[in-house]
């Protein structure tokens, strides 16, 4: 029988609470380098929008993950893979394309691709899983009506 996983809530929760100093340390860092580094503005606004554009993402992704893994649909938990795409994204932008990149940058994201590399394998593992239980079931389940209704 399915269930739910721990380890993606787990990792869901924490990756919450991560999401939220990452976001809030990546904007300190946006403002300081808007004010010390030489950006064309436009660069500047795109890559600073970026940041509102995860924020909109990101809560999303998550919560639909712990909706689907908790309700054990897989619905929302392929909501929720088709949003980690995205987000990973604007991670490797965010490390690679990004007009200045520092450390800090590569640190944060790099940690958070960590968050979203394990939450990925984790939620892959709850959809098969909860798929072959769906198959499992719909294979097994006109035996045991045709079984009852015999009166067994």
């Amino acid at each position: 029988m399915a269930a739910p996983s721990l380890a993606l809530e787990v990792s869901l929760y924490f990756g919450k609470l991560w999401d939220v100093v990452f976001w809030v340390l990546t904007f300190i860092l946006f403002c300081w380098k808007g004010n010390k580094l030489p950006y064309a503005d436009e660069v500047f606004e795109y890559e600073f929008s970026f940041l509102f554009l995860w924020l909109l993402t990101e809560p999303t992704r998550l919560f639909l993950g712990s909706k689907g893994n908790k309700t054990l649909t897989t619905k929302p938990l392929l909501f929720s893979l088709t949003l980690a795409g995205f987000s990973l994204f604007l991670h490797v932008y965010y490390i690679v394309a990004q007009a200045f990149v520092l450390r800090a940058d590569l640190v944060m994201n790099s940690i958070s691709m960590a968050f979203l590399g394990a939450q990925f394998l984790l939620t892959v593992g709850q959809v098969m899983d909860y798929s072959n239980y769906q198959i499992s079931a719909a294979r097994f389940l006109p035996k045991m009506l045709s079984q009852r209704q015999r009166g067994w």
